[in-house]
């Protein structure tokens, strides 16, 4: 899968976006927290590949925010 564009979310909310974008059918990526950050070492990623602009849409508003690109 091509790495595109990601949101962080604590621990905690992990399984509540993995069960939405599972009903929704939307391809994702979960990347664990880097333990020797010290900014974001508790955020897990949810990446997503190219996508749709209707399909981005749908996650923009489960995740309430724009989306941070995927570094290269």
């Amino acid at each position: 899968m091509d790495k595109s564009f990601f949101y962080t979310v604590e621990a905690s909310e992990v399984n509540e976006f993995k069960k939405m974008l599972d009903l929704m059918k939307i391809p994702y990526t979960l990347e664990p927290p880097i333990a020797l950050l010290k900014e974001g070492s508790n955020l897990y990623a949810f990446v997503f590949p190219n996508m749709s602009l209707r399909l981005y849409g749908m996650v923009r508003k489960l995740f309430k925010s724009e989306a941070q690109p995927y570094p290269k």
